[in-house]
């Protein structure tokens, strides 16, 4: 055992605490710890000093030199240990005595124990429960839109706008109003996710992960139900976008609160990437609408009730407070009914003042909610943008929209270890210029006027998607204070939703004025992502720090 670990658990011992000597605090260890290593045995010897110096005048002479002479031989006895134990300091000075040290400080001073009423699970069963809902709840699932358009298509949703041929029949083969709503599906769920990013970010700082991702759900709920009865024909074609806009701002909710749980591991880079993969591969289920016998009505209502059930599942196993500290389990409150610790307004926003001077946060927030951009431009264009070149091969417009378009481009989590992992090794700069060559790879591909190319560019869609939404969590998650996480990813999404509101230009101009060519409007689009590359070294090398509540920013939350 380390002379510093000796001499703190000393210092704090109960006979110095008898002779009214200031014992240890826990915010002192703190300090401790965040001391350089060549300066932190000076400390201790210094705190031990303190430790001598008496601070109630009220005690006699004769005991006062009783206990200063108790205090010289317990300092004198401690430097004796730690002396016998040099080599060993020596060898394992570090992270393992400041691990021991922490460990013992938490259990001791702060009496970190299991709540009345609250049982206990590990971190790796709370990571599998988050990971589900993610699965089947995020706001991902709106990135299935392939098979959601391909469906809409089918039942001839919005085709009352197009004009009749000679038959009276309406003619919607060729007809841009029609399209213009249809990618308002996408586009504005898209935009949404982004709003609902800024005021989850929020009630997450405030409320906590329990109550967060029940109010996601609630909406997600709503969402699906409305989707159910959404129906052109019958003057209800507005609640097909109202409720798959539901479905992502409810899906950010439960997506975010999951996120807290990633909190509990001390690395973040894989298990935050493989979150936020699953986030995509949500994509996925939508494919289940094309079995045989499936229409949109049942398949809606069925999943409305999964989500509710969801709600209960996160009632029982989500903390009510949000998790600021890597921990190999946590309490839960079960059927516990209890109020969070809210936040003071006042102090997220002091928080705030410090961040914004960050130029580091403006560079992403202007690099983020531009790719964002261009992704909910691509994604809701991408299915006609299909069947314009597969012409009148139905089947292979089918195999496109319905298959290769959500198989692939929701296929993140192949990639998103692997930038877990170029993150934890090599940092985020990387990362950063990696995913603007991707991006333009992804646009430059969607511009060829040919369709076997697009498999190709679902694969760079899903890799350029993998990088931003890693670093969206996990640069905020490693590289700024924990308590001002969910603020912070508002402020993210604030960006992107004001970029992402272009998307009601760009949508129709493309479809009335160019005619459904993509090309000047994709241009437009990728041409300001090469100005990116100039400001990178605004990216800081944080990867291998982990931001804690104690930290000087944190405290003005407290």
């Amino acid at each position: 055992m380390s002379q510093r670990y000796i001499f703190l658990k000393m210092a704090s011992s109960k006979d110095l605490r008898e002779e009214g000597g200031p014992s240890m605090s826990y915010s002192s260890m703190l300090e401790l710890k965040r001391l350089p290593s060549n300066k932190r045995r000076a400390s201790s010897l210094h705190i031990g000093a303190d430790m001598l110096t008496p601070r109630h005048m009220s005690i006699d002479a004769g005991a006062l030199a009783d206990a200063t002479t108790r205090y010289h031989s317990n300092t004198i006895d401690v430097m004796s240990t730690a002396s016998m134990h040099e080599s060993l300091c020596e060898e394992h000075n570090g992270q393992e005595e400041l691990d021991v040290l922490e460990e013992e400080s938490v259990h001791e001073l702060t009496a970190f124990d299991v709540p009345d009423g609250h049982y206990r699970l590990s971190k790796e069963f709370m990571f599998v429960v988050a990971s589900f809902i993610v699965l089947v709840t995020s706001g991902g699932l709106i990135l299935g839109f392939g098979p959601i358009y391909s469906v809409l298509v089918r039942e001839d949703q919005w085709s009352e706008l197009c004009g009749v041929d000679e038959d009276g029949i309406p003619n919607a083969s060729d007809c841009a109003a029609q399209e213009v709503r249809l990618q308002y599906v996408f586009s504005t769920a898209f935009l949404c996710l982004s709003a609902a990013n800024a005021l989850f970010g929020v009630l997450l700082d405030i409320v906590g992960p329990r109550w967060t991702a029940i109010v996601g759900l609630l909406l997600s709920a709503l969402g699906n139900f409305a989707m159910a009865m959404g129906d052109s024909h019958t003057g209800l074609g507005g609640w097909i976008i109202v409720g798959y806009s539901l479905l992502g701002v409810g899906g950010m909710g439960s997506y975010l609160a999951a996120f807290q749980i990633l909190q509990l591991f001390e690395v973040q880079g894989f298990v935050c990437s493989t979150l936020s993969s699953l986030f995509n591969c949500s994509g996925y289920l939508y494919m289940l609408l094309q079995l045989p016998g499936i229409t949109r009505q049942a398949f809606f209502q069925y999943y409305g009730i999964v989500v509710v059930g969801c709600i209960f599942v996160c009632f029982l196993l989500f903390p009510t407070n949000n998790v600021t500290k890597a921990r190999d389990s946590l309490p839960i409150p079960a059927f516990r009914c209890e109020k969070p610790h809210f936040n003071t307004p006042k102090g997220i926003v002091d928080g705030m003042k410090i961040e914004l001077k960050r130029p580091d946060l403006w560079y992403f927030a202007m690099y983020f909610g531009w790719i964002s951009l261009i992704f909910a431009f691509a994604g809701g264009a991408i299915p006609s943008i299909i069947a314009t070149l597969a012409g009148d091969d139905a089947s292979a417009v089918s195999v496109y929209t319905n298959y290769l378009y959500p198989l692939l481009v929701n296929g993140t989590f192949i990639y998103s270890p692997v930038v877990g992992y170029v993150i934890d090794r090599y940092g985020f700069k990387v990362i950063f210029v990696a995913c603007l060559v991707i991006v333009q790879l992804f646009v430059a591909s969607l511009m060829v006027p040919l369709l076997h190319v697009q498999v190709v560019t679902f694969l760079l869609y899903a890799m350029a998607q993998a990088c931003l939404y890693a670093l969206q969590f996990a640069y905020i998650m490693i590289c700024f204070p924990s308590a001002l996480y969910g603020t912070l990813q508002a402020f993210m999404a604030l960006v992107a939703f004001t970029f992402g509101l272009l998307n009601y230009f760009l949508t129709p101009l493309t479809q009335e004025y160019f005619a459904g060519d993509y090309t000047i409007v994709l241009f437009v689009l990728v041409a300001p992502t090469f100005l990116f590359y100039f400001f990178i070294n605004a990216v800081q090398s944080c990867e291998d720090q982990i931001v804690q509540d104690e930290d000087e920013r944190s405290k003005l939350i407290i």
